[in-house]
């Protein structure tokens, strides 16, 4: 346990890619792709009703529900593609650390029991996270009607001390919770809260690693962001085109596919694929230094009330 120094931990998922730069080519294709089928399907389903996104906050009830119902069939295709795309990610960084010699020829990218247990343990904590905040919801709402019976100001203050209460308690639910994935793939079974006795104690150096290697995924995003904008930059000139259309990479036209293509678009893709393969071992490493820090060898103990 001694072993788990945040500071150190934060920098593993970085080193982890420098160390396997095949593995880090492997990863941006598949991102890439992905970032094409999700494009796609923006266009085929949502093209049009997509480029109203930005006015949603000024539109009525009856013009967002328009917009949302316009809008249905591509989130209904995106979301099990994202939820299917990060259980890939994930378990592909799992399988790095803890199965270096599985799926090695594909990036340790694949399809089977793993992934599907992480999305089936993804969709559990969302019901836990609906539960939760219903929860939460009707305490927030029998708070304020007793705070109300005191005044306005005795309202407001209950009200922003259980905002940071429930932030509290959520941040704290998250970090202790967050080796229920790690768990699960190396136990091929799903694990919902084994994860909880595996973290008794160590909340604090937890959560700093995992603000840390946020903070340096930020940082290298900004710097690299700069760096794509100079490059955007200079092939949009170099192709007679002018700087201010530079941005339209960050805002492409979904309204067709000939709208959507375009080099700023491409180029923006290619940066934001490769951000995304730094970005997933980046976060997640954390997690598995973690579990063979904490868990007890040779084998991990976790009794039946933690595994459905």
């Amino acid at each position: 346990m001694s072993n788990f120094s945040p500071g150190d931990v934060a920098f593993e998922g970085f080193r982890i890619m420098r160390e396997h730069p095949r593995v880090a080519l492997i990863w941006t294709v598949f991102h890439l792709l992905v970032s094409f089928v999700s494009a796609t399907a923006l266009i085929m389903f949502g093209g049009e009703g997509f480029l109203q996104a930005d006015n949603a906050a000024d539109m009525s009830t009856e013009e967002l529900a328009v917009f949302m119902r316009d809008m249905a069939p591509a989130y209904l295709v995106l979301a099990p593609i994202g939820l299917l795309v990060v259980s890939i990610s994930a378990a592909a960084v799992y399988r790095l650390h803890l199965r270096p010699d599985e799926a090695i020829e594909h990036g340790h990218l694949r399809l089977g029991g793993d992934e599907f247990r992480l999305i089936l343990l993804t969709v559990v904590y969302y019901l836990l996270v609906i539960v939760g905040v219903l929860a939460l919801s009707v305490v927030a709402a029998v708070g304020a009607a007793l705070a109300s019976f005191a005044g306005q100001g005795a309202t407001t203050l209950t009200g922003i001390g259980m905002m940071v209460f429930f932030a509290g308690v959520g941040i704290y639910v998250l970090v202790r919770l967050s080796l229920a994935p790690v768990l699960t793939f190396e136990h091929r079974r799903l694990v919902v809260f084994g994860s909880w006795a595996l973290t008794r104690g160590h909340f604090w150096r937890l959560l700093g690693a995992y603000l840390l290697a946020l903070i340096l995924i930020l940082v290298i995003s900004l710097l690299m962001m700069v760096i794509f904008a100079a490059l955007a930059g200079i092939a949009t000139v170099a192709l007679g085109g002018s700087l201010e259309s530079v941005g339209e990479a960050f805002q492409p036209d979904f309204s067709s596919f000939a709208a959507y293509i375009s080099v700023q678009t491409i180029l923006y893709l290619i940066f934001n694929a490769l951000l995304t393969a730094i970005y997933y071992p980046a976060i997640l490493t954390p997690q598995v230094i973690a579990y063979r820090a904490f868990s007890p060898a040779p084998e991990l103990g976790i009794g039946s009330d933690a595994v459905v």
